[in-house]
């Protein structure tokens, strides 16, 4: 697919996987905007692309997941500079040792992992209906496999486990992008959801200590690597039957868990993101 010309955003495109997803799009021609929390790292990051692409066409906007203000800020000032938006691309995420809450009192990986994008996609789909085949890519992982819904943890009511919250927010996103894909199936819009492969990030945090212990538990795929299905899904041709599927780091489209198939329950999911973020 010809992407010249297309806006594309992402999130959390200032490190890691969003950086390099961010890189290889803005080669392709498209127009970038990387939403990300931290403006200076943000501005580094597209300074970064800018020193071998069009300059022109990147564009940083804040964007705080944790909060569902910032979340309807940047979207709504999306919608009114971007009256057509191409591609949506999730990828921003976070994997916190230790229990924390989001400004509107979420469990911080529920809520930023999948809350805050299922929030940020709705809000934006105005600007996304308007280019009349625009796609949606929520980035998983394989550990959605391990997570199961605990619709009475979401705001940390119970024990923090921080592999079982991480599992279930990933569960989060392979079941939102099915439900998604369900309700817009005769409109145009398609999606994807994907397993990036196990990539060294900063997405335990960007201690020392937590970068090695990620890369001690197999993290070893470089971030530029683990943004090849992520760029796949944006610019391939004849996957539209695809649309809701969950894609391997080999482009490969995986069954996922048997949970991730439960569509009652992506019914159920969607329907309780919509009471959450209606406050």
């Amino acid at each position: 697919m010809d992407l010249v010309d297309k806006t594309i955003v992402i999130t959390g495109a200032n490190s890691g996987i969003g950086l390099e997803t961010a890189r290889a799009l803005a080669a392709s021609g498209a127009r970038i905007v990387m939403a990300c929390r931290d403006a200076a790292r943000a501005e580094a990051a597209r300074a970064d692309i800018a020193a071998t692409t069009d300059a022109a066409r990147l564009e940083v906007v804040p964007l705080d997941l944790a909060a569902l203000g910032s979340v309807r800020r940047c979207a709504a000032d999306l919608v009114a500079r971007h009256p057509r938006i191409d591609i949506l691309i999730n990828n921003a995420g976070l994997f916190p040792f230790r229990k924390r809450l989001t400004a509107d009192g979420f469990e911080m990986q529920f809520g930023v992992n999948h809350l805050g994008h299922f929030l940020l996609t709705q809000s934006l789909m105005p600007s996304l209906q308007a280019a009349g085949a625009p796609r949606v890519i929520n980035v998983a992982s394989m550990m959605h496999h391990l997570g199961k819904l605990d619709f009475d943890s979401f705001r940390g009511e119970k024990p923090y486990k921080p592999i079982r919250a991480y599992g279930q927010s990933k569960l989060c996103n392979v079941l939102f992008t099915r439900e998604l894909a369900r309700r817009h199936q005769d409109d145009g819009l398609l999606t994807w959801s994907l397993h990036p492969g196990p990539v060294g990030t900063n997405i335990m945090g960007r201690s020392l200590a937590a970068r090695t212990l990620y890369r001690l538990v197999g993290a070893y795929m470089s971030p530029r690597r683990g943004a090849r299905t992520s760029v796949w899904l944006a610019g391939a041709d004849g996957i539209e039957a695809t649309s809701g599927s969950y894609y391997d780091e080999y482009c490969k489209v995986k069954p996922g868990s048997k949970l991730s198939q439960d569509m009652a329950l992506a019914a159920r999911l969607w329907e309780t993101s919509e009471r959450l973020v209606a406050g």
